[in-house]
């Protein structure tokens, strides 16, 4: 005889909620704890409503018969005051006294009856009946009232005395329906606590019953789901051979057949794709190590992931030593500090106005046994996820350019040992001009006197771009020496101004300096800060319209000490402001070149500020003029305890840009 099963053993979610679909079960669950919900409600409605119709009821009743007892007590209360009235005499109208009094008893008596309606217990009826029986005597003595001869005798004696006695029983009725209403009281709280437990059962009923849906029918949907997640999680970590074993005809089956389907297309791409994969990476790490520029790639963490051949010969590392971490964690390898502190230059400084890097190239003592010169190209990578470009890391390509910057050491060298050469038979030439224009010598024609004169302007103009080679050789070699003192920043703009009066003069130019008052003193060389100053103040003018205003500005920025000149131009072109700061770079004014000088003085200008550790810029715009600007660090620490506040400045102008 096959053996029974009890409830539970045939309520089991695992076998029957997997023949159901997803939707079915989520909503038989859902069913289940609504059916419960509704009946836990019903149930408080139920008891709730009994307990508010029984505390109404009481209220209701007691409050009438308190009512009725203290209408009776004050209509009593009227009604003696009427008899007294009567017997003082002709004071009052007898007839309008005696109508109110019957209308005062009508209310006594609709009161009485509002309080038989509400009696309640054998001590309340006792007293009630005695009220009525005594208001009737009551009543019958106040009809004699009218019609004996002494109604103040009868009023005295017998009305007054029987009125006290029924207004002393309607208050101890009165007493009683509060008693009443505490008892009724009491039995509506023990009604309340019944309704509480009846409630409060219902309530762990319910919460027994979804407590064990909660468990088991989630259990049934979820662990399905739980199977193809683990599996899916293999997949994702490489393991394809994966399968999923559910027995069921809802989505989940239908989800588990089509994941292993998937699981064995996997397989079959991995065997086909994998030699090709590793193929296409061994090609393009090939092409990437037999690179002649060095390369080093690095995730966006900037952790070296790849580097070739040339790039571990610049580095001096190998793989073992690079792969895997950060360039800043080569504390003793100055070549890898110099690129970390690029790339992290390139990130504070992106969207920022910058001035041509002076050495933008990377200095190697020892590659390959000798000094070498790498420019630096830091190239961010981004890859495509969905729609959005995503950082992935970066690239740093470093080519090779020490042959350039020997052949350009070479040739500044030349420069400099030409101009060397050219200077003092140059200086002679320019003494010898003057001596011939000296009186003493003999007096000159007018026609020697002006060849005389073109032929000095012609030495002196060569004598400064000889000059010009000779500071700017010095500069690119590192030979500039900086006499460096405290001076004011205010101070040292308002001196530069002084050398180029005559020149404002001639084009009716005005200089507006909007300097700030209160600037920190900056240790810097006095003389050349000034010269560059004054070049820059000298191109302002040559390109300022004749009329217009200069405007010339010192002020802290940051860490820096800002110098600027601004004026109304016909402005620089995005192109020429690329390369204004170049050598020998010469721009137009009004269409024609310059040829007073050799474009050096903005070129020499860098020199001089980048020597300062400061940075130069220009910012223009075609038809508004420009503004050029240079900033020097503070440095507090590295300033002399000297004071300077310069005298007469020794200035070289320069025609040039």
């Amino acid at each position: 005889m096959p053996k029974k099963k009890n409830f539970l053993q045939w309520f089991r979610p695992q076998q029957h909620y997997q023949r159901m679909k997803i939707k079915a079960q989520i909503f038989s669950g859902f069913m289940l704890i609504l059916v419960l919900t509704l009946l836990l409600a019903g149930a408080t409605i139920y008891y709730l409503g009994n307990l508010g119709d029984a505390s109404n009821k009481i209220l209701e009743d007691n409050y009438r018969a308190i009512k009725a007892t203290e209408g009776m007590t004050v209509s009593l209360a009227k009604i003696d005051q009427i008899l007294s009235k009567i017997c003082l005499g002709p004071n009052y109208d007898d007839s309008t006294l005696m109508v109110t009094l019957r209308a005062e008893e009508g209310i006594f008596e609709n009161q009485l009856i509002l309080c038989q309606n509400n009696v309640s217990g054998k001590q309340e009826e006792v007293l009630f009946q005695q009220i009525r029986e005594d208001y009737l005597a009551y009543k019958k003595k106040v009809g004699q009232f009218e019609h004996t001869v002494d109604p103040v005798g009868l009023y005295f004696s017998v009305l007054q005395r029987q009125n006290e006695v029924l207004r002393e029983n309607s208050v101890q009725l009165g007493a009683i329906n509060h008693l009443q209403l505490s008892k009724k009281d009491a039995i509506a709280q023990r009604l309340y606590f019944r309704s509480k437990i009846y409630v409060f059962l219902i309530l762990i009923l319910v919460l027994i019953i979804v407590t064990w849906a909660l468990y088991q029918v989630p259990h049934a949907i979820v662990k399905p789901i739980t199977d193809v997640t683990e599996k899916i999680r293999r997949i994702a970590q490489g393991e394809y051979q994966q399968k999923i074993n559910v027995d069921s005809r809802s989505e989940l089956g239908e989800l588990a057949q089509a994941f292993n389907i998937m699981s064995i297309k996997l397989q079959e791409f991995e065997k086909l794709n994998i030699e090709e994969v590793q193929a296409q990476k061994s090609r393009m790490e090939s092409i990437i190590k037999s690179m002649n520029d060095g390369l080093i790639v690095l995730d966006e963490d900037k952790r070296i992931i790849l580097v070739n051949e040339s790039g571990k010969q610049i580095i001096n590392l190998e793989d073992d030593d690079l792969l895997g971490r950060k360039l800043n964690e080569f504390d003793n390898n100055d070549v890898t500090q110099e690129l970390y502190q690029a790339i992290k230059d390139k990130t504070i400084n992106q969207g920022k106005p910058q001035a041509e890097e002076r050495h933008n190239f990377l200095r190697v003592d020892n590659y390959n046994g000798n000094k070498a010169f790498f420019t630096k190209e830091i190239v961010k990578v981004y890859g495509r996820e969905d729609s959005f470009r995503r950082f992935i890391g970066y690239i740093i390509i470093l080519k090779d350019i020490t042959s350039f910057k020997e052949s350009d050491e070479a040739k500044s060298k030349f420069v400099a040992v030409v101009s060397h050469e050219l200077k003092t038979p140059l200086s002679a030439l320019n003494m010898s001009l003057m001596l011939i224009q000296n009186p003493r010598i003999g007096e000159l024609t007018t026609e020697q006197s002006e060849i005389v004169g073109s032929m000095k302007q012609e030495v002196q103009r060569l004598v400064r771009m000889v000059t010009e080679l000779l500071d700017l050789a010095r500069a690119e070699g590192g030979a500039i020496h900086l006499d460096k003192k405290l001076v004011d920043p205010k101070m040292l703009m308002e001196y530069a101004v002084a050398p180029v009066h005559a020149k404002l003069s001639e084009k009716n130019v005005v200089i507006r300096n909007k300097s700030n008052s209160a600037l920190s003193e900056i240790n810097i060389d006095p003389e050349k800060i000034s010269w560059v100053l004054i070049n820059l103040l000298t191109n302002a003018i040559r390109y300022a319209p004749e009329g217009s205003e200069i405007i010339i500005r010192t002020q802290q920025v940051g860490d820096f000490i800002e110098f600027s000149v601004r004026d109304y131009g016909p402005g620089i072109t995005p192109k020429d402001a690329k390369r204004v700061f170049n050598k020998f770079v010469q721009l137009s004014t009004n269409g024609k070149k310059n040829k007073s000088g050799l474009g050096l003085g903005l070129a020499i200008s860098k020199e001089i500020v980048e020597a300062h550790g400061g940075q130069i810029f220009v910012e223009s715009e075609i038809g508004a003029g420009s503004r050029f600007y240079f900033h020097i660090p503070l440095n507090p620490e590295d300033q002399l305890v000297e004071k300077h506040e310069p005298k007469a400045l020794k200035v070289v102008e320069v025609e040039n840009i």
